[in-house]
C-alpha cells in the first residue's frame, strides 16, 4: 500500500518539511515547501503539536492533507502507465501542487506561451460549428494580438501568467495600445480574442482569473465608416472602357460580379467552381458560412459572362484590393468623403477625408449589394442571398451616405414647409 509521510529533518526553525512517498520497492522524498516552527512540530509523531495556535495548526494540517491527496492521485494516474516514480517525480508533483511553472515558457502558466501553443494546436483543430479546420485568417488575428501582448511585456519588463489576465492587465493593455495609437476597434477585437483564449485555458483546467468574466473586461469599438457604391456609381464602373488594359479589365469584371452578388472575396476567388447553368448562380457551400446559396444573375453579370464565354477572372485578394482603386479612379469615383485609411508610416488607420476611390476594397462589394437592395426586398430574402445568419451582422452592412441622410432631412423640412403654407 502506498504511503506518504512528512518529517522535519532540519534543526533550525522554520524547517522545510520533507515529504516521503513509499510503495513496495519505491521509496523517494523531496522538500515539501511546507515550513513549520520546530516548537509546533513533533518529530516523534510527525504531526503538528496540540499546543500549536489554532489557525497555524489548521493551515499546516490542511496543506499537508491537500498535498498528500494530490501526490496520491498523481501516483494512481502515472504509475499504471509506466511513469518512473522517483525523487524527481515527487519534486515535480510538489511544484505542480503549488502551480509552480517549470520555466517562463511553460504554456500551463504563462499567457504568451499558452497562446502560441493554442495557435499551433489550432492548425489542425476543427471548428465544431462549421466542421472545417480553423481558418488561417483566424490564426493570423491571434498572432497579431499576441505580438501586441509581447510588446506590452517588453515595455513593462514582465511575463504575464494566465492568472494575471484580469482587470489590472486590462488597464495596462488598453492604456498601452492607446499610447501606440491603435484605434478602439483594434483594441476591442484584441480584448475579445483575449477573452476567448482565457475561456480555452479555463476549459483545459488551467488557473484563470474570474475578473475576465466581468463586464468591465471589455471595450467599445469605434463606429465604422464603411464605403459603398450606389447604383449610379456601379454603372460608371460597368461602362468604363478598359479594352486597352487587360489587367484592370479583369479586376473591373470581377468587381461587377461582386457588386451584383454580394459574395465575399473568399467566394469570388473560386467563382468558376459555381453552377451557372440556370438563371441563377448556385453555390453548394459558401466558404465562410458553409451554406447553400442561390443568387439571380444580374444583367451586368450576364453581359460579362457572354463577353468571357462563361469563364470569369480569378485573382488574389491582395491584387484585387490594390487594383480596384485604380479602376474606380478611372471611373471618376473621386468625391471626397470621410473614411479610415491606413497610413504606412505609422501602420495605423487614420480617420480623415479622402477621395472615395482610395477607400474601395473587396468588402465594398458586399456592403454595396446589401445597401442597394435593403428595404426593396424582404430582409429574410436578402439575408438568404447574402448568407447572413445574424440579423445584427446583416444590418451592420446596411449603409447610407451622410449626403443621402442630409438630403432626407432637407426633403422633410421642405415637405413641412409646404404643409405649413
Amino acid at each position: 500500500m502506498a504511503n506518504i509521510q512528512f518529517k522535519s529533518l532540519g534543526k533550525k526553525s522554520p524547517v522545510n518539511l520533507n515529504v516521503r512517498f513509499y510503495h513496495n520497492k519505491i521509496d523517494c522524498s523531496a522538500k515539501s515547501n511546507i515550513f513549520v516552527d520546530l516548537n509546533y512540530w513533533s518529530s516523534k509523531t510527525n504531526k503538528v503539536k496540540q499546543n500549536t495556535p489554532v489557525e497555524t495548526k489548521k493551515h499546516i494540517e490542511e496543506t499537508i492533507q491537500k498535498m498528500s491527496d494530490f501526490i496520491m492521485n498523481s501516483f494512481m494516474r502515472d504509475f499504471p502507465i509506466g511513469e518512473i516514480i522517483n525523487a524527481k517525480w515527487i519534486s515535480k508533483q510538489v511544484d505542480k501542487f503549488y502551480m509552480k511553472p517549470e520555466s517562463d515558457v511553460d504554456p500551463n502558466f504563462y499567457f504568451v506561451p499558452f497562446i502560441k501553443n493554442y495557435i499551433e494546436v489550432s492548425k489542425n483543430r476543427v471548428n465544431p460549428r462549421t466542421g472545417k479546420i480553423i481558418a488561417e485568417s483566424t490564426l493570423k488575428t491571434y498572432r497579431t494580438t499576441v505580438a501586441r501582448i509581447i510588446a506590452l511585456e517588453d515595455s513593462l519588463d514582465i511575463k504575464f501568467k494566465i492568472k494575471d489576465i484580469g482587470l489590472d492587465f486590462h488597464s495596462k493593455y488598453t492604456s498601452y495600445t492607446k499610447e501606440q495609437e491603435y484605434g478602439n476597434t483594434v483594441i476591442e477585437k484584441d480584448i475579445s480574442i483575449i477573452k476567448t483564449l482565457i475561456k480555452a485555458a479555463k476549459i483545459k483546467g488551467l488557473g484563470t482569473n474570474v475578473e475576465v468574466e466581468s463586464n468591465q473586461f471589455s471595450f467599445i469599438r469605434d463606429k465604422t465608416i464603411d464605403t459603398f457604391l450606389d447604383k449610379s456609381e456601379i454603372q460608371l464602373v460597368y461602362n468604363l472602357d478598359l479594352s486597352d488594359n487587360l489587367e484592370l479589365d479583369n479586376v473591373r469584371d470581377l468587381f461587377i460580379v461582386g457588386l451584383w452578388t454580394g459574395l465575399r472575396i473568399s467566394d469570388l476567388k473560386r467563382i468558376n467552381t459555381f453552377d451557372f447553368s440556370t438563371k441563377n448562380i448556385r453555390i453548394l457551400e459558401t466558404e465562410k458560412t458553409n451554406v447553400f446559396v442561390e443568387i439571380p444573375i444580374h444583367e451586368h453579370l450576364k453581359s460579362i459572362l457572354i463577353k468571357r464565354n462563361g469563364l470569369l477572372p480569378q485573382m488574389s485578394d491582395q491584387h484585387f484590393n490594390r487594383k480596384v482603386k485604380d479602376v474606380c479612379e478611372k471611373a471618376g469615383i473621386t468625391k471626397v468623403i470621410l473614411g479610415n485609411l491606413k497610413d504606412p508610416k505609422i501602420n495605423r488607420k487614420v480617420k480623415d477625408f479622402y477621395p472615395k476611390y482610395k477607400l474601395i476594397s473587396s468588402h465594398t462589394c458586399r456592403r454595396s449589394f446589401i445597401s442597394n437592395h435593403y428595404g426593396k426586398i424582404p430582409d429574410n430574402t436578402l439575408m438568404s442571398i447574402s448568407a447572413h445568419k445574424s440579423v445584427a451582422q446583416f444590418l451592420s452592412y446596411v449603409k447610407t451616405s451622410s449626403e443621402d441622410q442630409a438630403k432626407e432631412l432637407s426633403n422633410l423640412w421642405k415637405r413641412e414647409e409646404l404643409e405649413n403654407k
